[in-house]
Protein backbone atom coordinates (compact mmCIF):
# COMPACT_ATOMS: atom_id res chain seq x y z
CA UNK A 1 0.00 0.00 0.00
CA UNK A 2 2.65 2.60 1.39
CA UNK A 3 4.72 2.12 -1.92
CA UNK A 4 2.21 2.61 -4.71
CA UNK A 5 0.82 5.35 -2.74
CA UNK A 6 4.01 7.16 -2.16
CA UNK A 7 6.13 6.15 -4.98
CA UNK A 8 3.19 5.26 -7.50
CA UNK A 9 2.09 6.79 -10.70
CA UNK A 10 0.16 9.52 -11.89
CA UNK A 11 -3.27 7.57 -10.54
CA UNK A 12 -1.57 5.96 -7.12
CA UNK A 13 -4.12 7.24 -4.94
CA UNK A 14 -6.79 5.18 -6.40
CA UNK A 15 -4.71 2.18 -6.92
CA UNK A 16 -3.46 2.33 -3.53
CA UNK A 17 -7.06 2.68 -1.98
CA UNK A 18 -8.42 -0.53 -4.46
CA UNK A 19 -5.42 -2.42 -3.13
CA UNK A 20 -6.43 -1.59 0.32
CA UNK A 21 -10.12 -2.28 0.01
CA UNK A 22 -9.57 -5.47 -1.54
CA UNK A 23 -7.01 -6.78 0.40
CA UNK A 24 -8.66 -5.29 3.76
CA UNK A 25 -12.23 -6.68 3.01
CA UNK A 26 -10.38 -10.03 1.95
CA UNK A 27 -8.35 -10.14 4.52
CA UNK A 28 -11.02 -9.58 7.78
CA UNK A 29 -13.01 -12.65 6.32
CA UNK A 30 -10.21 -14.64 6.15
CA UNK A 31 -9.47 -13.51 10.14
CA UNK A 32 -12.58 -14.54 10.92
CA UNK A 33 -12.17 -18.04 9.17
CA UNK A 34 -9.03 -18.40 10.64
CA UNK A 35 -10.10 -17.13 14.72
CA UNK A 36 -13.22 -19.30 14.15
CA UNK A 37 -10.98 -22.53 13.73
CA UNK A 38 -8.44 -21.67 15.93
CA UNK A 39 -11.01 -21.11 18.97
CA UNK A 40 -13.37 -24.54 18.44
CA UNK A 41 -10.24 -26.34 17.67
CA UNK A 42 -8.37 -25.05 20.93
CA UNK A 43 -5.17 -24.41 19.26
CA UNK A 44 -4.04 -22.09 16.32
CA UNK A 45 -1.30 -25.11 15.41
CA UNK A 46 -1.65 -25.38 11.36
CA UNK A 47 -1.65 -28.96 11.71
CA UNK A 48 -4.16 -29.27 14.63
CA UNK A 49 -6.56 -26.99 13.55
CA UNK A 50 -6.47 -28.67 10.22
CA UNK A 51 -7.23 -32.78 11.26
CA UNK A 52 -9.63 -30.73 13.44
CA UNK A 53 -11.46 -29.28 10.62
CA UNK A 54 -11.61 -32.57 8.86
CA UNK A 55 -12.38 -34.63 11.61
CA UNK A 56 -14.98 -32.46 13.64
CA UNK A 57 -16.58 -29.91 12.02
CA UNK A 58 -20.17 -29.90 10.80
CA UNK A 59 -20.34 -29.96 6.79
CA UNK A 60 -22.28 -26.22 7.46
CA UNK A 61 -19.16 -25.21 9.29
CA UNK A 62 -16.25 -25.95 6.74
CA UNK A 63 -18.41 -24.44 4.36
CA UNK A 64 -18.15 -20.79 5.76
CA UNK A 65 -14.58 -21.31 7.06
CA UNK A 66 -13.88 -22.33 3.24
CA UNK A 67 -15.50 -19.59 2.02
CA UNK A 68 -13.92 -17.48 4.67
CA UNK A 69 -10.53 -18.44 3.10
CA UNK A 70 -11.39 -18.02 -0.49
CA UNK A 71 -12.13 -14.53 -0.16
CA UNK A 72 -9.08 -13.53 1.27
CA UNK A 73 -6.65 -15.85 -0.68
CA UNK A 74 -8.56 -15.35 -3.80
CA UNK A 75 -7.76 -11.55 -3.42
CA UNK A 76 -4.55 -12.36 -2.79
CA UNK A 77 -4.22 -14.89 -5.21
CA UNK A 78 -6.19 -13.21 -7.58
CA UNK A 79 -8.73 -15.44 -8.76
CA UNK A 80 -11.45 -13.75 -11.08
CA UNK A 81 -13.85 -11.94 -9.66
CA UNK A 82 -11.17 -10.90 -6.78
CA UNK A 83 -8.27 -10.03 -9.42
CA UNK A 84 -9.98 -6.33 -10.25
CA UNK A 85 -7.65 -4.56 -7.98
CA UNK A 86 -4.63 -5.95 -9.56
CA UNK A 87 -4.01 -4.48 -12.82
CA UNK A 88 -3.86 -0.96 -11.26
CA UNK A 89 -1.78 -1.99 -8.79
CA UNK A 90 0.99 -2.97 -11.05
CA UNK A 91 0.36 0.02 -13.44
CA UNK A 92 0.86 2.29 -10.79
CA UNK A 93 3.55 0.75 -8.87
CA UNK A 94 6.93 1.56 -9.14
CA UNK A 95 9.03 -0.93 -10.59
CA UNK A 96 10.05 -2.60 -6.56
CA UNK A 97 6.57 -2.27 -6.07
CA UNK A 98 5.14 -4.46 -9.03
CA UNK A 99 7.96 -7.56 -8.15
CA UNK A 100 6.86 -7.25 -4.74
CA UNK A 101 3.24 -7.99 -5.34
CA UNK A 102 4.14 -10.67 -8.09
CA UNK A 103 6.77 -12.31 -6.39
CA UNK A 104 5.47 -12.35 -2.89
CA UNK A 105 1.53 -11.19 -2.30
CA UNK A 106 0.70 -13.35 -5.42
CA UNK A 107 2.09 -16.62 -4.16
CA UNK A 108 1.04 -16.01 -0.68
CA UNK A 109 -2.21 -16.67 -1.82
CA UNK A 110 -1.68 -19.34 -3.47
CA UNK A 111 0.42 -21.03 -0.95
CA UNK A 112 -2.74 -20.05 1.87
CA UNK A 113 -5.17 -22.09 -0.34
CA UNK A 114 -2.80 -25.34 -0.97
CA UNK A 115 -2.20 -25.18 2.79
CA UNK A 116 -4.91 -24.09 4.59
CA UNK A 117 -7.79 -23.68 2.59
CA UNK A 118 -8.05 -26.91 0.28
CA UNK A 119 -7.04 -29.34 3.30
CA UNK A 120 -10.27 -27.26 5.48
CA UNK A 121 -12.56 -27.11 3.08
CA UNK A 122 -11.86 -29.32 -0.41
CA UNK A 123 -10.17 -32.39 0.79
CA UNK A 124 -11.53 -34.78 3.62
CA UNK A 125 -9.33 -36.47 5.77
CA UNK A 126 -9.36 -39.97 3.65
CA UNK A 127 -8.61 -38.12 0.58
CA UNK A 128 -12.39 -37.83 -0.38
CA UNK A 129 -13.69 -34.67 -2.09
CA UNK A 130 -15.58 -32.43 0.82
CA UNK A 131 -17.57 -29.00 -0.90
CA UNK A 132 -18.02 -30.26 -4.53
CA UNK A 133 -20.35 -27.54 -5.35
CA UNK A 134 -17.61 -24.75 -4.05
CA UNK A 135 -14.89 -27.21 -5.38
CA UNK A 136 -16.77 -27.15 -9.38
CA UNK A 137 -17.81 -23.26 -9.17
CA UNK A 138 -13.85 -22.75 -7.91
CA UNK A 139 -12.20 -24.76 -10.90
CA UNK A 140 -14.77 -22.78 -13.14
CA UNK A 141 -13.15 -19.09 -12.40
CA UNK A 142 -9.91 -20.83 -12.17
CA UNK A 143 -11.10 -21.50 -16.30
CA UNK A 144 -12.44 -18.08 -16.58
CA UNK A 145 -9.30 -16.53 -15.49
CA UNK A 146 -7.20 -18.64 -17.46
CA UNK A 147 -8.56 -17.52 -20.45
CA UNK A 148 -9.56 -13.97 -19.66
CA UNK A 149 -6.22 -13.34 -17.99
CA UNK A 150 -4.43 -14.58 -21.27
CA UNK A 151 -6.70 -12.92 -23.83
CA UNK A 152 -6.07 -9.46 -21.51
CA UNK A 153 -2.32 -9.45 -21.68
CA UNK A 154 -2.32 -10.39 -24.98
CA UNK A 155 -3.72 -6.70 -26.54
CA UNK A 156 -1.96 -4.89 -23.79
CA UNK A 157 0.98 -2.27 -24.92
CA UNK A 158 1.71 -1.62 -21.10
CA UNK A 159 4.26 -3.78 -20.02
CA UNK A 160 3.07 -3.62 -16.38
CA UNK A 161 -0.54 -4.42 -17.02
CA UNK A 162 0.96 -7.40 -19.66
CA UNK A 163 2.19 -8.27 -16.41
CA UNK A 164 -0.47 -8.08 -14.34
CA UNK A 165 -3.19 -10.12 -16.69
CA UNK A 166 -0.60 -12.73 -17.43
CA UNK A 167 -0.40 -13.32 -13.57
CA UNK A 168 -4.14 -13.49 -13.81
CA UNK A 169 -3.87 -16.67 -16.10
CA UNK A 170 -0.93 -18.15 -14.65
CA UNK A 171 -2.27 -18.25 -11.16
CA UNK A 172 -5.64 -19.76 -12.49
CA UNK A 173 -3.39 -22.57 -13.83
CA UNK A 174 -1.78 -22.93 -10.51
CA UNK A 175 -5.39 -23.28 -8.53
CA UNK A 176 -6.37 -25.45 -11.66
CA UNK A 177 -3.58 -28.06 -10.58
CA UNK A 178 -4.04 -27.80 -6.81
CA UNK A 179 -7.68 -28.58 -7.85
CA UNK A 180 -6.73 -32.07 -10.14
CA UNK A 181 -6.16 -33.23 -6.31
CA UNK A 182 -3.43 -35.33 -7.54
CA UNK A 183 0.29 -35.87 -7.12
CA UNK A 184 1.55 -34.44 -10.68
CA UNK A 185 -1.40 -31.40 -10.31
CA UNK A 186 0.10 -30.25 -6.99
CA UNK A 187 3.61 -30.50 -8.26
CA UNK A 188 3.03 -28.67 -11.00
CA UNK A 189 0.81 -25.99 -9.05
CA UNK A 190 3.65 -25.60 -6.39
CA UNK A 191 6.86 -25.59 -9.30
CA UNK A 192 4.43 -22.99 -12.07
Amino acid sequence: FFIVSIWGGHDRRAAAAKLFIYTFAGGVLTLTAIIYLGTRAGTFDMSAAIAFAQTSLTSGERFWVLIGLLCGLGVKTPLVPFHTWLPLAHTEAPTAGSVDLAALVLKLGTYGLIRIALPVGIIGPNGELRNVEVYHVLAMLCVIGVIFGALAAWVQTDIKKLVAYSSVSHLGFCVLGMLALNDIGMQGSVYY
